[in-house]
């Protein structure tokens, strides 16, 4: 089940003209935050709502041919619920208020005096909010890690460490369902 949501992401990835990968995996076995105590890891199908994973898991048939996904869309219940699932702002009530890492890719939204990034969107897949449609915004992060972070490459995956909670924060970029002041960022390994 989680290897075909892996798929449905990567192939929306793709149809929005993305090649990166998706940021998934596991990290090694040595733990990257080793000093920081005790958190859950956890991936990006985690914070979707059951409805909303049950939604994605049973996508109508899409054609890559064709421009545009919404408008391959029907009106039935199925596809509406699809349709609905890649706007949800709907949170897994599970993982509110538990110390988390997941891994992302960073999206700058703030910087500090000295040019490091202090608040970002962590987001699921390379390329995400640059494109559109940004990912539904229960699969984004808005993150804001006040120490400030040196970012030289935009294509690495990093890991990040917090307290997950639910709150909405809109932006140009995109619109998010979940928060998180981070404790650690770090450049995730597979």
């Amino acid at each position: 089940m989680i290897a075909k949501l892996r798929i449905v992401f990567y192939l929306a990835a793709l149809a929005v003209g993305l090649s990166s990968p998706v940021a998934y995996g596991q990290a090694q076995e040595t733990n990257q935050f080793e000093d920081m105590g005790e958190f859950l890891s956890i991936e990006w199908e985690d914070l979707m709502s059951r409805a909303d994973l049950d939604a994605i898991l049973n996508a109508p048939p899409m054609s890559h041919d064709l421009y545009g996904w919404e408008e391959q869309l029907g009106d039935d219940p199925e596809q509406d619920a699809y349709r609905k699932a890649l706007q949800s702002f709907d949170v897994n009530p599970e993982m509110l208020n538990k110390r988390v890492m997941i891994p992302g890719f960073i999206v700058p939204t703030a910087y500090n005096e000295q040019r490091l990034i202090t608040e970002f969107f962590l987001v699921p897949f390379f390329g995400a909010c640059i494109h559109l449609p940004p990912p539904p915004p229960n699969q984004i992060i808005h993150v804001k890690y006040p120490e400030g972070l040196p970012l030289d490459n935009y294509y690495e995956p990093h890991a990040v460490l917090g307290a997950l909670n639910s709150e909405v924060v809109r932006n140009d970029l995109a619109d998010s369902a979940y928060s998180m002041e981070a404790e650690g960022v770090e450049v995730f390994i597979y």
